[in-house]
């Protein structure tokens, strides 16, 4: 279900912890279970073993399997609770969630942007945050995995590590993305860059390209001062 490709939500929503806490069956027939969602994604808080995050990141079975049967174990989740889990991961509960959840306001004016023009300046600032730690990050000298080098990079900077490793994934993402790599081929500073202006707005659920163009027109208001 986590590493199902069709819901990409279910395996952000795990990353984040929001299977830690099992929803009743009225959370899950009412908007409760939708609020809950929003808030998991984006207040996060999991902390994750590396060698666990990594068994995520691979898509590996093999060790997630296990991992998942002592959890359960240890848990000691009863039949009704597992089938709560289970019914966390569908689509069709969640869409019911939110059309309960949005209900009591079905008569707004329209969608709020995700991103106020005037916030734009907090996507800078946390572009800003991230470039010096995602320059480290880059070094192709290091040969530790992904959430290890986080890790010992948060003592130099706490903030940024912890913003990219409650957004693990994305970051992962955005490292293999190849619109994002095309937008600096030649300096490892200059695609620094690139990355920390496209995970700026992760918090905002905006998409790469448009972190970017925020990130830019923030910058350019910046500049004109």
């Amino acid at each position: 279900m986590i590493l199902d490709g069709r819901k990409p939500w279910v395996f952000q929503h795990f990353v984040a912890g929001g299977f830690q806490n099992i929803p009743t069956r009225e959370e899950l027939t009412s908007g409760q279970f939708a609020l809950d969602v929003l808030y998991v994604r984006r207040e996060g808080g999991a902390w994750w073993e590396p060698w666990l995050a990594d068994a995520l990141i691979q898509e590996d079975r093999q060790k997630l399997i296990p991992y998942f049967k002592k959890d359960a174990q240890r848990r000691k989740l009863t039949k009704d609770e597992l089938a709560r889990l289970l019914e966390v991961g569908k689509s069709s509960v969640l869409r019911n969630s939110f059309k309960e959840l949005a209900r009591p306001f079905s008569s707004h004016r329209g969608a709020k942007p995700k991103l106020p023009p005037g916030k734009y300046s907090e996507a800078l600032e946390t572009a800003e945050l991230l470039e010096p730690a995602m320059l480290k990050l880059l070094d192709p000298q290091t040969s530790h995995t992904l959430v290890e080098t986080l890790q010992y990079l948060q003592k130099d900077h706490p903030k940024a590590c912890e913003f990219l490793l409650r957004h693990i994934t994305l970051l992962q993402q955005a490292l293999n993305d190849p619109g994002l790599s095309r937008r600096a081929t030649k300096r490892i500073g200059a695609r620094a860059r690139v990355l920390a202006a496209a995970l700026a707005g992760a918090d905002y659920g905006l998409s790469f390209s448009t972190s970017v163009e925020r990130v830019r027109q923030a910058r350019r208001a910046k500049h004109s001062l």
